[in-house]
């Protein structure tokens, strides 16, 4: 199956008093002003809403801010469903490629100290760094920032399984490149690329003298006020963080966690809705609030210039995404991961963050951050579609594999708009259940989207994914020759049947 990342994510938030974050306790919200009661009063009940629309039993933390306060803050749901442990304003989410907006806060602070300049190449930092490419000697810091150095998104490596927790890792990441060849000639064209901002990790650690991890903490999450944010993950999932979660039929907690030391810059940071609107706040601030301070004023010129265009005719600055929403200038970036996703939206002219962090995929935490701002601006809070995928697997779980047939072919057909039944829904369904090691239903799934979709390469490609995981791999094999049988322009497989020595 071809996955879609979808990258529309933000994070969370609380208003600081002095230097230290203050742990607002367990049990509490924050609801403060005029539009902090509106938001309670229309988000609260909106959010609910979609939450049961969506079968999301885990759970979404929201932060909302105007100028240096938070006047919005609450937690839905579950961070533990397993110890029916209620989320907080204090819960840690993984805020996956959020993550990157950190790491170019850190380059500009050692651009600051005079420890290395956005126009270096990665070269004078990294001299081990190379690819198949002689152009990588050209690529320059700046590039990595604004993903134009044409580097790829990934290196192919699957980790989550065998996380590295050493204090090598970025650098044995940063050698692994010298296998890859660049995509295109660096500063040509937009390329997000983790495979950047990784190697951005590497470069801050080696012109500090500093792990990238503590350098980080010292030198923005502290200054930022967000105390309880972190970089690490120990070997075990930490009291007060939440768990992952798949959905495939039900909701079911994922055994590993998406960190690995060696990715860490791209997408490892752990925070809460607290410390999420900390940042946003201080971000839109341009470096100060209150007595804190993480970088100059001017630094900002360099954070939050449009440095390059992207392919949905918007901008990039360095790590931000540059955009607009309902006509309204927004600053942002998102994040998912298996288990995770997560908005970052700021407003600058309205003054206004908004964080929205989730520990299951396919929560709509963007339509929730969209929502929040609709209601803050007495904009009309627009509809959202739901996939009859959840009804599906309601029916699946309750009535078997027949009945829930004949609920997917009836919302298939359905001309309300509100349910939307495609083959890529039910794909997510089956690969949910792969992830969640439940083969045989998974095998079931796939098998009614090739009855539904008979002329479709992807679906016979995800029902050879499902062989392959549970271990049947001439017959995975088999399905992966017949999905480019099916559809000549469905290349997919080939890269899963050259593995597998074909």
């Amino acid at each position: 199956m071809k996955f879609i990342s979808i990258a529309l994510f933000i994070g969370l938030s609380i208003l600081f008093a002095c230097a230290f974050q203050e742990q607002v306790p367990e049990s509490s919200q924050i609801v403060n002003g005029t539009l902090g009661e509106k938001l309670n009063e229309k988000l609260t009940p909106f959010v609910e809403k979609i939450l049961a629309d969506h079968d999301c039993k885990s759970s979404v933390a929201i932060g909302i801010t105007k100028g240096d306060e938070i006047i919005y803050a609450k937690a839905f749901g579950y961070a533990n469903l397993a110890k029916k442990e209620p989320a907080t304003l204090n819960t840690k989410y993984h805020m996956s490629s959020i993550s990157k907006t950190f790491v170019a806060s850190a380059i500009v602070k050692l651009q600051e100290q005079g420890k290395l300049n956005i126009d270096d190449r990665i070269i004078d930092h990294l001299p081990y760094f190379k690819l198949k490419s002689p152009e990588y000697k050209d690529i320059t810091i700046k590039q990595l920032l604004t993903h134009s150095s044409g580097l790829p998104q990934h290196l192919g490596l699957d980790e989550w399984k065998k996380p590295s927790y050493d204090e090598e890792a970025l650098e044995r990441y940063v050698k692994k490149a010298s296998d890859y060849e660049l995509e295109f000639d660096p500063g040509a064209q937009f390329s997000y690329s983790d495979v950047g901002f990784n190697t951005l990790g590497d470069i801050i650690s080696k012109a500090s003298g500093m792990t990238f991890e503590n350098y980080v903490e010292e030198h923005i999450l502290k200054p930022s006020g967000m105390e309880g944010a972190t970089f690490l993950k120990p070997e075990y999932l930490p009291e007060h963080w939440a768990a992952p979660y798949i959905i495939g039929t039900t909701t079911q907690e994922w055994k590993y966690y998406p960190y690995n030391r060696m990715y860490a810059p791209s997408n490892a940071l752990s925070a809460s809705v607290l410390d999420m609107c900390n940042w946003g706040m201080i971000n839109l601030n341009h470096g100060t609030l209150k007595n804190l301070k993480v970088l100059d004023s001017a630094s900002y010129d360099l954070l939050f210039n449009p440095w390059f265009d992207t392919p949905w005719n918007e901008k990039i600055g360095f790590s931000w995404f540059l955009q607009h929403y309902e006509g309204m200038k927004t600053i942002l970036h998102t994040g998912a991961d298996i288990g995770f996703e997560s908005q970052l939206i700021m407003y600058p002219e309205e003054d206004i963050s908004i964080a929205v962090m989730a520990n299951r995929a396919y929560s709509r935490t963007a339509r929730i951050a969209n929502a929040s701002m609709e209601i803050i601006k007495d904009l009309e809070v627009k509809s959202y579609n739901v996939s009859a995928r959840f009804p599906f697997a309601k029916s699946y779980e309750e009535n078997g594999l027949e009945a829930a047939k004949i609920e997917w072919k009836k919302l298939f057909k359905d001309t309300t708009d509100i349910y939307y039944a495609n083959e890529w829904e039910m794909n997510i369904i089956g690969h949910g259940l792969i992830f969640t090691g439940e083969y045989e239903k998974a095998l079931e799934i796939f098998n009614f989207n090739i009855e539904c979709f008979p002329k479709s390469g992807n679906v016979y490609d995800s029902y050879g994914d499902a062989l392959l995981a549970k271990g049947d791999t001439l017959m995975a094999i088999t399905y992966f020759r017949k999905a480019m049988e099916v559809d000549s322009t469905f290349t997919e497989p080939i890269s899963k049947l050259e593995n597998l020595g074909q």
